[in-house]
């Protein structure tokens, strides 16, 4: 399992899991862009590479998912599918395939303000590391 949707009182959240902070970046991108359309978006007409840098692997994970929405409400692009070409605690690097947002409104769902830092903590278990994330919408 990559990701669950949770039920959550007032916002939306997610569970996600991986191997690494590489996979689990992934896995949460792809959670968040499940939470974005009620149905599967377009294929990517555009990919773009954004560099990510903060001091903690968790604020790496929430940098990552801070600039996809940047992209969307900022930049008027849609992203559709997230590969992260490398990951450390304090970097990543993301290839990000894009449409723009108006090729997407038809089947965007829940419209995410912004990705929280409450309870943000990455756990390791054997060799699995998980971390819930909650989005304000």
């Amino acid at each position: 399992m990559r990701f669950q949707i949770l039920d959550h009182t007032a916002d939306r959240a997610l569970r996600a899991w991986g191997r690494d902070l590489r996979e689990l970046i992934e896995n949460a991108a792809a959670g968040m862009i499940a939470l974005l359309y009620v149905e599967p978006p377009p294929p990517p007409v555009q990919e773009l590479d954004l560099p990510i840098e903060a001091d903690t692997p968790e604020l790496v994970l929430h940098h990552s998912l801070r600039e996809l929405l940047y992209l969307l409400e900022d930049e008027a692009l849609a992203p559709v599918s997230v590969t992260v070409k490398e990951a450390s605690d304090e970097r990543a690097i993301l290839r990000v395939g894009v449409i723009p947002r108006e090729g997407a409104e038809p089947v965007f769902g829940a419209l995410i303000k912004a990705v929280t830092r409450h309870g943000l903590s990455i756990e390791r278990s054997d060799d699995l590391m998980s971390i819930t994330v909650v989005f304000d919408v």
